[in-house]
C-alpha cells in the first residue's frame, strides 16, 4: 500500500508538472501573440499616420506627391532580372534573401532620386514633368552630397 501511495503520488506529481508546462507555453505563446498584435498595431498606425501626411500635404497643394507615392507603393524590381544583375556584378550566386534586401535598397534609392528630381524641376520650373536632366541633376546632387559614389563614365557615352 504504501508504495502503491507513493507511485500515485509520483504520478500525480509527473502530471501536474505537464499540466503546468503545457499552461506556462499556452501563456507564453499568449503573450508572444499579444506582442505580436502590439507591434503590428503599432506599425499600421506609423503606416497610417505617414498616409495622414501624405493625404494633408496633398490637399495643401501638393497632390503631385500623392500620386508619387501610391506609384511607388505599386513599383518593384523584378526579382529575376535582379538576381542577374547581382550575380553578373558579384561573379558568385546570389541567394534569394540577398536579391530581397537590394530590391527594397533600389526601390529606395529610386524613390529618393525621383523626390530630389521633383525639387529639381521646382526650382527650374514650377510646372511641368520630371525630365531626364532633372533626373541627371539629381544624380549629381546626390553624388556631390555622398549619398551614392562617384559615377563611372562608360566609354560608349564618350
Amino acid at each position: 500500500r504504501h508504495r502503491a501511495r507513493r507511485a500515485a503520488r509520483r504520478t500525480n506529481t509527473a502530471m501536474d508538472q505537464e499540466l503546468l508546462e503545457a499552461e506556462l507555453e499556452r501563456a507564453a505563446e499568449e503573450m508572444e501573440e499579444h506582442e505580436w498584435l502590439s507591434r503590428r498595431r503599432d506599425a499600421e498606425l506609423r503606416k497610417g499616420a505617414l498616409i495622414d501626411q501624405w493625404t494633408r500635404e496633398a490637399d495643401a497643394g501638393r497632390p503631385e506627391m500623392l500620386e508619387r507615392y501610391e506609384y511607388s507603393r505599386r513599383a518593384s524590381f523584378k526579382p529575376g532580372a535582379m538576381k542577374r544583375l547581382m550575380c553578373e556584378l558579384t561573379g558568385t550566386t546570389v541567394d534569394d534573401d540577398s536579391v530581397i534586401v537590394v530590391r527594397g535598397i533600389a526601390k529606395l534609392f529610386v524613390a529618393e532620386l525621383v523626390e530630389l528630381a521633383a525639387d529639381v524641376r521646382a526650382e527650374a520650373e514650377p510646372d511641368g514633368p520630371i525630365r531626364p536632366a532633372h533626373v541627371r541633376d539629381a544624380l549629381n546632387r546626390m553624388t556631390a552630397g555622398g549619398v551614392c559614389g562617384p559615377r563611372k563614365r562608360s566609354k560608349f557615352w564618350r
